[in-house]
């Protein structure tokens, strides 16, 4: 990575204190693809056309910028939901008649939905299918470095739905994207003519946003769901995902053959957070932290 010149470090003031195992889960556990470690340990990521540092530091969240693309600080706490909504609904979750709920939360304190780009998560989750999280990364890499337009060093933003809709087989087939070339192409040339289609979804209802984003190519339940949580804050979607089948499973004792009705228990069981808790037990289903069904 290119040497970037940065502001000195600052703490980010958060209404609850984030722990270096939290941060790490946050930033590369499957809400986005774009944060990177460097040689020291910490976490440099793009935000926008801002280019970001993190850190934990004696129980803070530490923060720096680059000179050339300076994030704000008003950004930033939006994007770590600084002023702790999310930990007012962790706390109406039902914790502390759920056991398994109760133990996934003790394993990863403080973990939020961050405030994601839509756009990016759309992109994001488009490369999904049926993909590991450090292959999503590659492949997302891959689209900014082939096709993005450069913030600061070699660090690029993801290409527009303009570019995308145009982009030539040998572009998109230079991203090892597979099959998934065509479900972004394919979605680039929906969006390109609605540039406003951030603003026109985030007016939809959180079904009708899920709907409305299943008649995207390449955007089925699952996609659709995770977009939902982590590109429009919809905290009360519940994306089932293998991760949740077998957390639901084993520690719930569910039997159900089709995803839908996981969904629908999530979403009954646990609420209008039902994304969080979905969060804290997926990331505790990837650390085998999971209590067992009783």
């Amino acid at each position: 990575m290119t040497t970037l010149s940065w502001t000195e470090w600052r703490t980010l003031p958060l209404s609850h204190p984030v722990a270096e195992k939290t941060l790490a889960e946050q930033l590369d556990g499957g809400q986005s693809f774009r944060w990177e470690k460097d040689k020291d340990g910490d976490w440099i990521g793009p935000l926008g056309n801002s280019i970001v540092g993190l850190r934990c530091a004696k129980n803070n969240l530490e923060w720096r910028t680059c000179f050339s693309a300076v994030c704000k600080e008003d950004f930033l706490s939006s994007y770590f939901d600084a002023q702790g909504r999310q930990a007012m609904l962790v706390d109406h979750l039902p914790w502390r008649s759920d056991p398994v709920l109760h133990r996934a939360l003790k394993n990863f304190p403080g973990l939020r939905i961050l405030k994601h780009d839509p756009h990016e998560t759309l992109i994001g989750f488009l490369c999904s299918s049926n993909k590991r999280i450090l292959q999503i990364r590659q492949m997302v890499a891959n689209l900014a470095n082939q096709l993005g337009e450069p913030i600061a060093g070699s660090i690029n933003q993801l290409p527009s739905w303009s570019v995308l809709a145009q982009a030539t087989d040998a572009e998109l087939k230079a991203c090892a994207l597979g099959y998934r070339a065509n479900f972004i192409r394919n979605t680039a040339r929906v969006l390109e003519s609605q540039p406003d289609w951030v603003g026109e979804f985030q007016k939809l209802s959180t079904p009708d946003l899920i709907e409305k984003l299943q008649t995207l190519p390449g955007v089925g339940p699952k996609v659709a769901a995770c977009v939902a949580l982590f590109g429009f804050q919809r905290l009360e979607s519940f994306p089932v995902d293998t991760w949740i089948v077998q957390a639901l499973s084993s520690a719930y004792g569910l039997n159900y053959k089709r995803p839908v009705d996981f969904e629908t228990f999530g979403r009954i069981h646990f609420g209008s957070a039902a994304g969080l808790a979905q969060q804290y037990l997926f990331a505790s289903a990837r650390a085998g932290q999971l209590l067992p069904s009783a």
